[in-house]
């Protein structure tokens, strides 16, 4: 324990050292996920659709929703090695992004487009009669970028690691309906290839939240975000934003309603 302290302390020390001479930029911020899956359950292949839509505050107000901040689309490939794994793959994604608000020169930065490949693996244990579900998930990405006023496209990668629990809290099965369950993950980002100079270091992501299944194969939750990331390539600056997310997840679209015939055995 003394060790695991020292430790802690080391790591504390070292991150404020870091830290302390870096310019933080504070921001609020709503984000929102829909997705649409159709996996039969007696198959190994499977597709999938995500949407994803954020607005932001600026330095001329607080609230969360004055700006737009991010529309993604994505469509997935699944494939399901087993219950507790699964691979999958969008092979070109669509976000159009506009860059947070935290100095007044921020105002002159364009909205730009990104087109992204996606390579995802995620696994998952159970534990205490399946009351705690353990999800490691990660995620390799090739990236371009519009350059405002460029041709060309900036191309790099990024590395993505995600942990997540989840507690049920009336059942003993994630995958029954009417499950009421609380949740948490954490996941860090590091930016890869020759066009990554000062910011390796890419983002690190937490959210704590509370969702519910229903209908048998449909999941909302609401979830408190709190986001720290480099600004762009300036290893000197820094966004941190916070805010709420609602999310809506569809396990199985041939499932919708049928608790009776169809039993959702594994998602994501």
């Amino acid at each position: 324990m003394l060790r695991f302290s020292l430790f802690v302390l080391v790591l504390f020390v070292i991150k404020f050292d870091v830290f302390s001479q870096k310019i933080i930029y504070p921001h609020n911020a709503f984000w929102s996920k829909i997705e649409l899956n159709q996996l039969d359950n007696q198959a190994k292949w499977g597709l999938g659709l995500d949407f994803v839509y954020r607005r932001k505050s600026s330095i001329l107000t607080d609230n969360m929703f004055a700006l737009p901040l991010r529309e993604s689309l994505r469509p997935w490939i699944h494939y399901q090695f087993s219950e507790y794994a699964r691979f999958s793959l969008s092979p070109l994604g669509y976000m159009n992004t506009n860059e947070y608000n935290g100095k007044p020169e921020d105002f002159d930065r364009e909205p730009f487009y990104e087109l992204r490949t996606t390579f995802q693996f995620f696994h998952h244990i159970k534990q205490w009669n399946g009351r705690l579900m353990h999800t490691w998930r990660y995620r390799y990405e090739l990236r371009w970028q519009e350059q405002p006023g460029e041709e060309d496209l900036r191309f790099f990668t990024r590395f993505r690691f995600r942990y997540r629990l989840r507690c049920m809290l009336n059942s003993t099965n994630f995958y029954d309906d009417k499950t009421l369950y609380l949740a948490g993950s954490n996941e860090f980002g590091l930016n890869l290839g020759r066009n990554v100079t000062l910011n390796t270091f890419n983002q690190n992501r937490l959210y704590l939240g509370i969702g519910y299944r229903f209908l048998n194969v449909v999941r909302a939750e609401l979830r408190y975000i709190e986001r720290f990331r480099t600004r762009g390539s300036n290893a000197a600056e820094f966004d941190k934003d916070r805010g709420f997310m609602i999310a809506v997840s569809f396990d199985s679209m041939i499932g919708i309603g049928k608790e009776k015939d169809y039993k959702v055995k594994y998602t994501d």
